[in-house]
């Protein structure tokens, strides 16, 4: 073919498909040999290899940028599960963190309960003591103030008795023209030194008359039974309401004090 100008070329893949302009229209036709010259071929040769490395170099390129992407995915995964870890383990410090916090907060609010408690157990044990300790006085002084009391009256015999408040009754509708009311049964009364108070009607009013035999030794406990109207049998013992302390008025009727005293 012309002394060896041109030469027979298997088409490569790529270059199988020509464009050609027929009568002014474009057609495309598909080749698979063709008739060109040496130099062509080796250029087409030339340039497929160079094609190819360039291809291989891109395919190289993507696999290295696809190696490195996943090592770079690793590497993420990688940190995402080490901060999971870190995280984890930083939750897992803080929730012992908490629990030994609250533990400790725990025993000492026991502690504390326990101590006021205690405090409280021993307030009301010492408060019971207290109390015992105060009723013990209180029944005690009771006791000796019942006593005095008792000892008082008992110096008197119930006709000596019965005649003092008969005495008291005359005086007071004699000079005063007051009707007292002389209970059966006198009562001492500890609001006036254990003493017997009588009563009478003023102006449609009850009104306290005097105490009958206030005991001189509780007269300082009474203030009430201090103040008030004292009748007693004898100047005896109105010396006693007096040294004992008594500020308001006495009466004395001076029984015979012989009498009382072989009464005793």
């Amino acid at each position: 073919m012309l002394n060896g100008q041109l030469v027979s070329v298997e088409s490569y893949p790529r270059y199988r498909r020509v464009r050609r302009v027929v009568d002014g229209e474009q057609l495309r036709f598909r080749r698979g040999r063709w008739w060109t010259s040496l130099k062509s071929s080796e250029d087409q040769s030339r340039h497929e290899l160079m094609r190819r490395r360039q291809e291989a170099a891109k395919e190289q390129r993507e696999a290295r940028q696809q190696q490195q992407e996943q090592e770079a995915e690793q590497r993420r995964k990688e940190l995402e599960e080490k901060e999971r870890i870190r995280k984890a383990e930083e939750a897992e410090r803080l929730r012992k963190q908490w629990e030994e916090e609250s533990r400790i907060r725990k025993a000492e609010r026991d502690k504390r309960w326990a101590e006021e408690k205690a405090q409280r157990a021993q307030e009301e044990a010492e408060e019971a003591r207290r109390l015992a300790v105060e009723q013990a006085d209180r029944e005690e002084r009771e006791r000796q103030t019942m006593a005095a009391a008792t000892s008082w009256w008992r110096r008197l015999s119930k006709q000596q008795i019965d005649e003092l408040f008969a005495a008291v009754a005359e005086r007071a509708w004699r000079e005063e023209k007051l009707w007292l009311t002389i209970p059966d049964e006198p009562k001492m009364n500890p609001t006036f030194a254990y003493g017997v108070p009588l009563y009478c009607q003023r102006n449609r009013r009850r009104s306290l008359y005097g105490v009958v035999r206030p005991c001189p030794s509780l007269v300082t406990a009474s203030p009430r039974a201090r103040e008030e109207h004292a009748l007693v049998r004898s100047p005896q013992e109105a010396k006693e309401l007096e040294e004992a302390g008594h500020e308001g008025r006495i009466t004395h009727f001076d029984f015979p004090e012989h009498e009382q005293l072989s009464m005793c």
